[in-house]
């Protein structure tokens, strides 16, 4: 039952992870997808990968399902034959290797993650917990809640850790209720 909880809030997530986003899957975006999909050349099919805005493509019902490449619009369509008309990138164009769609397929897998990866990742911000105390309720839009700490915001994300599992995960602000919205802005003061 807690699985399907978080499983509810998770929108990626971030720890160890054998492919690293930084090192091994932004560079294949830059050079294979910016042409078309970022907000320095031009955005087509309202899809941006650039950093700021690769966020908004991850998460249930969105191009980037984590752990799931199979189900993953993004992948699949990278991976459709040349003549589809759905292929990307579109006739041929700078087509993903084998090695660089293995690569895009074992992130996705492995959750999406934009902070972890192969390479040492990140001291995680020293937790902030509010005046209450360490572990604490977190609700989001739909009325699910689970118990985790409070690490720290990320742009308009929030970083939560799991006690039980030792595992963080980074959810989108606006997937949370508005009172946990509030209780994440007071605890980073």
């Amino acid at each position: 039952m807690k699985f399907s909880l978080l499983s509810a809030l998770v929108l990626t997530v971030s720890t160890a992870s054998a492919v690293d986003f930084k090192t091994q899957v932004a560079p294949i975006f830059r050079t294979k997808c910016f042409a078309c999909h970022s907000t320095t050349k031009k955005v087509k099919g309202k899809l941006a990968l650039d950093d700021a805005e690769l966020p908004k493509q991850i998460g249930p019902g969105k191009n980037i399902i984590p752990g799931d490449a199979a189900k993953s619009t993004m992948y699949v369509n990278c991976t459709l034959p040349g003549d589809d008309a759905d292929v990307m990138p579109p006739e041929g164009k700078n087509k993903l290797t084998d090695a660089e769609l293995d690569t895009f397929k074992a992130w996705i897998n492995e959750g999406a993650s934009l902070t972890g990866g192969a390479a040492s990742p990140a001291a995680a911000p020293a937790p902030l917990p509010p005046a209450g105390g360490g572990v604490l309720k977190w609700t989001n839009t739909e009325g699910k809640t689970i118990d985790a700490e409070f690490m720290g915001l990320e742009g308009d994300s929030v970083l939560l850790k799991i006690p039980a599992t030792g595992t963080t995960h980074i959810l989108p602000l606006s997937k949370l209720s508005a009172e946990s919205q509030a209780q994440a802005k007071a605890a980073k003061k």
